[in-house]
């Protein structure tokens, strides 16, 4: 029995012996199929059989999905055959080529190819790949389902995509009802002779490349080398489908986040900014996730097995957490008996920490009074310090940021004395509103002087805004008239090497630049040369907390 009990990471099974047979998934029974490779996500289960050799060992490697680590088992007695290595994930080929219309969509979802608008319209509401519509043509083994026949029954799909848009409406979405192995692995006996790889390590050399970005390269769900859930083949033994007479409650929710911040939404909400989804007790309940962000997600429903629709039509396999591969849809459905009320979340935990979850709860269920009490902690969305203070020879500046999901109060500060007769300081506080990972709003002031006399002091409203390749944006209007715009981009080249820019012109001030290199000691503190257009080349440390 194969149990993924990381807080985050996704593993690679093989066995130096060929295909293991697939016995059970989440410890239910499935008809047995041979898996040579077989993806298990955060909290699924699997059982296996692997034949054990005589007088040779096998081993059986799980390996890190981002090919960061590996652990084995070693089965048998005798000399040593090791499982073969497993190609590093192609992350560029998973993410579609550069179009005009993913360059100029306005929100998160359209640069994604999957718009609120066309989510709301149910346009992508069939298992299988979605989005990315750079991405026709690529066989991704997806399955689709015909929307007008999808009953309790889950008939056999098809493959095919669908591509959409983007749109400005995709923020109010909450709830939505509508009510193969390499080398010569392929047969048992077939092994590889050569040494087992050395487990990796995690600590960057001085100029270390991206461990993620080592050839070989395959892409994630389009190459036999990095297959993707096994869940096609997933095939009861009885079949799972439910009476046809029972009401059906349909529940779509978007999985969406911001992998810089690092929040994570159902719905673009996270968990603290929500009720309850309600259902009823005695009907049949589906969802209908449809994965919105570049990271795969394990959802997992407490007190149910849930059907997960897929090519085996009524005899779709029973499971408790299911993953949602990226740009997909995940069709899944369970029968409302067990009344209460039950956690429903991503089980990787930073995400669910930081909100993609909810409560399901049965219509009229009162919970004890000791659960009532506590559950508002449930809910509670905590502010969290960060910050980071550049000391350098002709300069200093800092930036504070004190924030939880949407609520962000930051101080901006700046001070040089380097070509210049005074010191001379600008301070810009702020309150930003979170509405989405491409933009926030925000107020604030901003003063500035020399030495100890203040010079300017104007209250401030602007907008920040994600560009496109990245590049992040500001513009603001003053109360005295003025409006002052300023773009940045940091570009990590390696682990720890990183060059960064920023240039931003005022219509009182005009232009001010800044550019530079900063290289990572450790997690608190790195080097920074950095030149200034009004303070010049200068170089020191800098600390982030």
């Amino acid at each position: 029995r194969i149990i993924d009990g990381s807080a985050t990471t996704f593993f690679y099974l093989q066995f130096a012996g060929g295909p293991r047979q697939v016995i059970a998934a989440d410890g239910l029974p499935v008809q047995p199929f041979e898996e040579p490779r077989l993806l298990v996500g955060v909290a699924e289960t699997y059982d296996v059989i692997v034949t054990v050799p005589e007088n040779v060992s096998y081993e059986l490697r799980a390996t890190a999905h981002d090919g960061s680590g590996q652990a084995s088992l070693w089965i048998g007695e005798g000399p040593r055959h090791a499982a073969p290595d497993i190609p590093h994930p192609n992350l560029y080929a998973t993410m579609g080529d550069l179009s005009l219309k993913r360059v100029l969509a306005l929100t998160p979802g359209g640069s994604m190819g999957m718009p609120g608008k066309e989510v709301r319209a149910g346009k992508f509401d069939q298992p299988g790949m979605n989005g990315m519509d750079e991405m026709k043509g690529m066989d991704h083994g997806a399955m689709k389902q015909d929307a007008g026949k999808m009953n309790h029954a889950a008939v056999a799909t098809v493959p095919a995509m669908e591509h959409t848009g983007h749109d400005m409406g995709e923020m109010a979405q909450e709830e939505m009802p509508r009510d193969a192995a390499t080398n010569d692995h392929d047969k048992p006996g077939m092994v590889s002779h050569k040494k087992p790889a050395a487990p990796r390590s995690t600590w960057f050399g001085l100029l270390a490349e991206d461990v993620s970005s080592k050839a070989p390269l395959a892409a994630d769900g389009m190459s036999p080398e990095r297959p993707g859930p096994p869940y096609d083949k997933l095939r009861a033994l009885q079949p799972t489908s439910f009476d046809s007479h029972k009401p059906v409650r349909e529940i779509r929710l978007t999985l969406d986040g911001d992998m810089e911040r690092y929040v994570w939404f159902l719905n673009n909400k996270p968990l603290s900014e929500t009720d309850h989804i309600e259902i009823k007790r005695d009907e049949v309940v589906r969802f209908i996730m449809i994965n919105r962000t570049m990271m795969h997600h394990t959802m997992h429903l407490h007190g149910h097995f849930f059907r997960v629709l897929n090519a085996q039509g009524e005899y779709s396999p029973l499971k408790h957490t299911v993953d949602i591969s990226p740009m997909t849809t995940t069709v899944i459905e369970f029968a409302a008996e067990e009344f209460g009320d039950w956690f429903f979340h991503c089980h990787l935990l930073y995400h669910m920490e930081s909100g993609m979850a909810r409560m399901v709860h049965y219509q009229n269920f009162t919970p004890d009074p000791a659960t009532a009490a506590v559950r508002p902690r449930l809910y509670h969305d905590p502010f969290h310090l960060y910050g980071q203070v550049d000391l350098l020879s002709q300069m200093a500046q800092m930036a504070l940021v004190y924030s939880n999901t949407r609520h962000i109060f930051s101080t901006q500060w700046r001070a040089g004395w380097q070509r210049v007769d005074d010191v001379e300081w600008e301070v810009t506080p702020a309150y930003d509103y979170y509405l989405n990972r491409f933009a926030s709003i925000f107020a604030g002031a901003d003063l500035a002087g020399v030495s100890d006399h203040t010079e300017k002091h104007e209250g401030i409203l602007g907008l920040r805004y994600l560009l496109p390749l990245n590049i992040g944006s500001r513009v603001w209007v003053d109360t005295a008239g003025e409006f002052q715009f300023a773009v940045d981009k940091h570009l990590e080249l390696t682990p720890r090497l990183a060059i960064f820019a920023e240039a931003e012109y005022d219509t009182e001030e005009k232009w001010e630049a800044r550019a530079g290199s900063s290289y990572l000691l450790s997690r608190d503190f790195s080097l920074v040369g950095q030149w200034h257009s009004e303070f010049g080349w200068g170089g020191g440390l800098r600390w982030q907390f």
